[in-house]
């Protein structure tokens, strides 16, 4: 099973390093589709990452391949929005021992941890959009030709 992910990651790569367009369009559309993982989605984010990507003038091709290549950390990212987004909207931690659900403090409460994940999806998305693009424009502009060569050489699955 390991060495059939690791050919289809590896066939995915050699397509994407393939594709005949430019290194903007590639970056864009790469990181438009990973941008997806860090929203709930509800199971169709690699029908959203290709869309938003070809929204926005990306290819949706690599907007398909950013999808589906982190779609396995979502939980990890969904986590690191509430954890960023309570840095800044700290939700209020009530012990167990003075703890009583009242009518107020189920929706109050609810609402605190909205606040924090929404705030920290934002701030995650900027981020994280930016380094990706800029690490995958780099990459696409000055090393795609030895990446190319290196994975279909010497990558052996």
């Amino acid at each position: 099973m390991i060495k059939r992910n690791m050919r289809n990651l590896k066939c995915l790569t050699l397509k994407l390093l393939r594709l005949k367009d430019n290194s903007h369009r590639i970056s864009l559309g790469f990181t438009l589709g990973l941008m997806v993982n860090f929203v709930p989605s509800f199971g169709i984010g690699p029908i959203l990452s290709t869309v938003i990507a070809t929204l926005f003038r990306g290819n949706p091709y690599a907007g398909l391949v950013g999808g589906i290549s982190m779609i396995w950390a979502f939980p990890l990212f969904f986590y690191l929005n509430y954890l960023i987004g309570n840095l800044l909207f700290p939700v209020g931690v009530t012990h167990a021992s003075t703890f009583s659900l009242t009518a107020h403090s189920v929706p109050h409460s609810a609402f605190e941890i909205g606040k924090a994940f929404i705030a920290g999806m934002m701030i995650n998305v900027a981020f994280f959009g930016m380094i990706v693009y800029k690490l995958m424009d780099t990459l696409m502009k000055k090393h795609r030709r030895s990446i190319l060569s290196y994975v279909h050489n010497k990558w052996n699955v």
